[in-house]
């Protein structure tokens, strides 16, 4: 093969890797371009292959695990959706009735609160677990007194 093949073929690799995102095909792309580097110096087909296996294995089994560890740590750990609220402090819009239900905002959203612990509106409270569409909320103070 000629060198610009092993060069447009490495381009489309690294292309890909921007969709894929896992390092995979960044690795195989690296070793398209020793090939493409040995394939210009004039050496064999033989060459070629044996280049472009031990750079990509080289890299796949040597950089991407630690490239992947360092990438991807902290997204191990990221609530989402409704495990979010958990822990939050929200504001009363609405005090509690005598059913201790009332109504609490948080980011621009209006939900339904069991309250712990009669609140009046305008005061802060945490959220301790949320049911279906229903947070269960706790005075800020009790939960930092345990």
């Amino acid at each position: 093969m000629v060198y610009y093949i092993y060069l447009i073929l490495a381009v489309l690799c690294f292309i890909g890797e921007l969709f894929s995102m896992d390092f995979s095909l960044a690795c195989f792309g690296v070793g398209l371009l020793g090939a493409a580097g040995v394939s210009a110096l004039g050496l064999g087909l033989g060459w070629q292959v044996l280049v472009f296996i031990a750079v990509a294995g080289a890299l796949f089994v040597g950089i991407r695990p630690l490239a992947l560890k360092h990438l991807y740590h902290a997204n191990k750990h990221v609530k989402m959706n409704v495990d979010a609220l958990i822990g939050r402090r929200v504001t009363v819009l609405t005090a509690p009735d005598g059913e201790n239900i009332g109504r609490v905002q948080t980011d621009g959203d209006n939900w339904r609160a069991q309250f712990a612990a009669p609140a009046a509106a305008g005061e802060e409270v945490q959220v301790e677990k949320v049911d279906g569409n229903t947070l269960f909320v706790v005075p800020i103070q009790t939960q930092e007194e345990k």
